[in-house]
């Protein structure tokens, strides 16, 4: 639960980068993919994320949305695991 918290359903917008509209709706995008891969319970599972084609505005924010959440979110797991696991 602590997890699903702190991941939360959407990025929210204090957390984004600045950059232009574009970027910034791809790096929420980008996120959201991330947390689901990375396992997140609140978002919808995904086979496999894809970014946007290379001519898309919002591919730039979608790559790094989803390294970053995706490696945020592995973080919290760890933490997580090595807290509560077994001793």
């Amino acid at each position: 639960m602590a997890l699903g918290v702190l991941a939360g359903c959407t990025t929210p917008s204090f957390t984004m980068p600045p950059g232009t509209p574009a970027y910034r709706a791809g790096y929420s995008e980008g996120c959201d993919a991330g947390y689901a891969v990375a396992g997140s319970p609140l978002y919808r599972t995904l086979e496999e994320a894809e970014a946007p084609p290379k001519s898309d505005p919002q591919r730039v924010g979608w790559l790094a949305g989803y390294d970053r959440c995706k490696r945020n979110y592995q973080r919290m797991q760890g933490v997580f695991s090595s807290v509560f696991g077994p001793p």
